[in-house]
């Protein structure tokens, strides 16, 4: 994992099951791998919500993810909530 995204280094591996990603994300030593796939809709949702983690520590990773995914040239919704949602709108 080299690419840092506020503090957090993230590694994206496209369709490891097919159209299941490999999303993980590490930070003072610890990864978590992101629930993370394309969607019938044509966008990559990613799912942090599943990790269960306390609130500060979500609300950084979504920071990092949000940061990544802009940068990753693919249309993407990053949920906060289950039904909130961060996007790039492609």
């Amino acid at each position: 994992m080299q690419d840092r995204y506020n503090g957090w280094a993230i590694d994206f591996t496209k369709n490891v099951h097919m159209y299941t990603h490999s999303l993980k994300a590490e930070k003072s030593g610890e990864i978590f791998d992101v629930p993370c796939e394309d969607t019938p809709f044509g966008y990559v949702g990613i799912w942090p919500l599943g990790l269960h983690l306390d609130a500060p520590l979500l609300q950084d990773l979504l920071r990092g993810l949000g940061d990544w995914a802009e940068q990753a040239n693919m249309p993407y919704r990053l949920y906060s909530t289950g039904t909130d949602y961060q996007t790039n709108g492609r």
